[in-house]
């Protein structure tokens, strides 16, 4: 089902998302249907990509968007992800009428074993991206990614190439009434 359009109305004990509702920008819609979901005093679980997640990649990928050959591509284009920081969350989560216990922003190193690990992270994960593209232009685009990347943040003394992610993880539950 579609997390914005939640359809239950107090049937569970708990709801939980892992790496996935950083997909949706709108958290409002989805806390509210989740808030609707829980039993009195159901709790959340959240734990997504939070305010400055990919931050280089994502800096590279605007970068080459705002140029040719690749700017008609974009126009208009807006973000396709909701990234937020706890204080956003925090309110995002009262206004749905929910108690934040704990809604904490800690970084996680993503890891690659080598340059076709990136690619294929970059090829599956900024979808929104690539998918703006021709088909015969999306694996030039992806190898200019990856090879600006690398040349700002090679990989490590064993080969390892590191992404700096940022993760939200949102703890939460409906009063009791």
């Amino acid at each position: 089902m579609d997390a914005r359009k939640l359809t239950f109305t107090a049937e569970f004990d708990i709801a939980f998302s892992n790496a996935a509702l950083h997909w949706i920008t709108d958290q409002k819609t989805v806390l509210y249907g989740v808030q609707r979901s829980l039993k009195p005093d159901g709790r959340l679980l959240f734990q997504m990509a939070g305010k400055g997640n990919a931050k280089d990649i994502i800096g590279i990928i605007t970068e080459l968007a705002r140029v040719e050959p690749w700017k008609g591509f974009f126009h208009k284009m807006t973000f396709p992800y909701g990234f937020y920081d706890p204080k956003e969350y925090k309110a995002f989560l009262q206004q749905a009428g929910l108690v934040a216990k704990r809604v904490e922003l800690f970084p996680k190193d993503m890891k690659f074993n080598d340059t076709e690990g990136l690619a294929g992270w970059v090829r599956t994960t900024w979808l929104p991206f690539t998918d703006k593209l021709p088909v015969e232009l999306r694996p030039k685009f992806v190898e200019l990614i990856v090879n600006r990347y690398l040349k700002e943040h090679p990989a490590d003394a064993e080969g390892t190439i590191h992404v700096g992610m940022m993760r939200l993880e949102a703890e939460a539950h409906k009063p009791e009434n």
